[in-house]
């Protein structure tokens, strides 16, 4: 434990060099929503030059995380982070019982997040679908009613949800004609028709 608190304490600490590096390219850490939201990663790296490793340690349930980065290894207590971006040009946000949610609309303001478990034998696999009304926002499962509940006061932004999903249908749906997901395209709507708050 005293490691973690010292590995962040240098991390929040310092601001130069790869620590404070801005730009959606590359890997590293998301100290807050609002790195996250500015695309500024922390212990960043560019992953055509260098390489740095993240271990979740997600099948031991750790409450931290271990960057190795730069020669050196830090530990990092998830609860302190929003989450991380990888490689792959993915990113992720930890939340609940130290789980890290795949971020389907990284740029939108109602964030998307898809949980898949394949088939393992006899274990059936699934696939859990989450929102946050923000980047600030808890993480909570997608349902229609979750939405409503998330924007109590935008009743015209419900009507347009019941109206869109009235048979059901996906609630991550892409509108490729407005490039957004469709549920943040209706909260746009509901917020432009004059009839819902700003």
């Amino acid at each position: 434990m005293k490691n973690i608190l010292l590995a962040l304490a240098a991390i929040f600490g310092l601001s130069t060099g790869s620590w404070g590096q801005t730009g959606a390219i590359g890997s590293g850490i998301y100290r807050s929503a609002e790195d996250f939201r500015q695309h500024r990663l922390t212990l960043a790296v560019d992953c055509k030059t260098a390489t740095h490793k993240l271990r979740l340690h997600e099948f031991s349930g750790k409450r931290f995380m271990t960057v190795k980065h730069g020669g050196k290894v830090y530990q990092l207590a998830k609860d302190s982070l929003f989450g991380f971006r990888d490689c792959d040009g993915r990113d992720y946000r930890f939340a609940s019982n130290y789980e890290h949610y795949p971020i389907l609309n990284p740029g939108e303001e109602v964030l998307l997040y898809k949980i898949e478990q394949p088939t393992v034998g006899k274990n059936p696999g699934f696939v859990r679908l989450y929102f946050s009304s923000s980047a600030q926002a808890p993480v909570q499962p997608l349902t229609l009613l979750t939405l409503k509940r998330a924007f109590p006061d935008n009743h015209a932004f419900h009507d347009l949800l019941d109206a869109q999903f009235h048979a059901g249908g996906d609630l991550t749906m892409y509108d490729t004609y407005h490039r957004m997901t469709k549920i943040n395209w209706l909260l746009c709507q509901s917020r432009t028709d004059g009839a819902g708050p700003h």
